[in-house]
């Protein structure tokens, strides 16, 4: 067994899931940086932390998938100690045009396939200390936006997941938090019209966009730092919320 901490990020290849695997790596943590389709990016990131980080595959989608992936972070190291959910999926789409498939595909994504994969870390969290689970949700869930009914569902119903999470099992000495990121500038946000984003950044008290550095900051702390915090939602969003 390894003697240090282990966390598992889902979709840690690219973006806020990149910035979370290196700034726990660069802690001194062991990282299982997980990917659907960007194979390469994970393992180039992870290449950058040889004896630490290695690269899973994982469909958030699939319960045998969230099986197999706790099977070989306990395989690799031993042992699971932090839990970053921040894999998700997204559809945009206004309520009347959104194919109803699609919607309800988001909701199964980012809640449904979270609860498949927390129902499989959890005997592994239980052995333990300071065990924790950090959700990775969006304002948009907070405070809605339009064309973003389906997104704003997922994301918020992850709140009430994690206040639940941690009523039932604080008394094993897990955490279970939450990070609402804002507007951050990734691939994601990049094809975002000049207009819009000015509007966007406006609209934050700090007047920008975050970056996916500040938020994997925030992530760090709920996950390792605050051992006292727990149903806890950590908003990160430069005050575009108030």
């Amino acid at each position: 067994m390894s003697e240090r901490r282990t966390a598992l990020v889902t979709g840690g290849s690219r973006g806020i899931g990149a910035a979370i695997t290196r700034a726990l790596a660069k802690r001194g943590l062991n990282v299982a940086c997980t990917y659907r389709n960007s194979r390469e990016e994970a393992e180039r990131i992870c290449a950058d932390y040889p004896d630490q980080a290695v690269a899973l595959s994982f469909d958030l989608g699939n319960a045998e998938s969230a099986t197999q992936l706790v099977e070989s972070v306990l395989a690799t190291w031993g042992r699971l100690d932090t839990v970053v959910l921040n894999a998700g999926m997204w559809r945009g789409g206004r309520i009347d045009s959104l194919d109803p498939t699609e919607w309800w595909r988001v909701l199964e994504a980012n809640v449904g396939g979270n609860a498949q994969l927390i129902r499989a870390v959890l005997p592994a969290l239980r052995k333990g200390e300071n065990a924790s689970v950090t959700f990775v949700s969006s304002v948009v869930g907070l405070q809605g936006f339009p064309g973003d009914t389906a997104y704003a569902s997922a994301k918020s119903a992850l709140f009430g997941f994690a206040r639940s999470l941690a009523k039932e099992v604080g008394k094993d000495g897990i955490r279970a938090n939450v990070v609402a990121p804002g507007f951050v500038e990734t691939d994601m946000t990049a094809d975002i019209p000049d207009v819009s984003r000015e509007h966007i950044a406006k609209r934050a008290v700090l007047r920008r966009f975050g970056t996916t550095e500040e938020i994997a900051a925030a992530t760090a702390f709920l996950a390792e730092d605050a051992t006292y915090c727990t149903g806890t939602v950590l908003t990160v969003d430069g005050g575009w919320s108030l």
